[in-house]
């Protein structure tokens, strides 16, 4: 009997180099990914509350574009993401060289609003966040230091992807903390302002 086949999310990380550079890194010349639980995912209704593990007193968010694999490792639908990061307990982990699972794999720590068609041109979309009206991230696709098929085809050389899996494409810049009771609103959309994906979330 064959076994079951869980979907995987991957996460690609430093995808675009004003981020890697507010992190203290550089820019990577080929492409980083990590792996978050299936778990941690979840998928929020507009205007909803999103609980916080309760032992973690502070987030960061890294707003994402999201890519759905079909068959053959194409490209079926995509959506916008949020990355939340334990960034203390991230920033330990890094410190010491040990992994920072912990920091990145905890309960709803993988946000993605409603999927949504593949456009001609992925390229041209933008990722926007704001939190309590205040904007805190935005980047068009086409900024990006790796194309998310680029990201597909790196990908594809080593990991065993399985139609469903997700791939989160990395943050621009701007990423920071999210408390209790800030209100989230996270957006892809055309260069037109059509908006394609959406989150509207309040943290709890």
């Amino acid at each position: 009997m064959a076994p079951h086949i869980m979907p995987s999310i991957w996460c690609a990380l430093r995808t675009f180099a004003e981020h890697a550079k507010e992190m203290g890194g550089k820019p990577l010349t080929s492409p980083r990914f990590f792996l978050k639980p299936w778990a941690a995912l979840t998928q929020p209704p507009i205007g909803c509350e999103l609980q916080i593990p309760s032992h973690l007193e502070q987030v960061h968010h890294e707003v994402e574009l999201v890519l759905k694999l079909g068959e053959n490792q194409r490209v079926s639908e995509i959506a916008v993401g949020l990355d939340l990061t334990d960034r203390m307990t991230q920033t330990i982990a890094k410190s010491e060289g040990m992994p920072w699972t912990q920091s990145k794999g905890f309960a709803n720590s993988a946000i993605i609003g409603n999927f949504c068609e593949v456009p001609v041109d992925i390229t041209h979309l933008r990722l926007e966040l704001t939190i309590n009206g205040e904007p805190r991230q935005g980047a068009s696709i086409g900024e990006m230091s790796f194309s998310p098929l680029d990201l597909i085809s790196n990908l594809s050389q080593w990991a065993p992807l399985e139609k469903g899996d997700l791939l989160f494409c990395g943050t621009p810049s701007g990423v920071g903390p999210l408390n209790r009771k800030d209100h989230v609103k996270a957006r892809l959309l055309s260069e037109d302002g059509v908006v394609f994906s959406e989150l509207d979330l309040i943290m709890a």
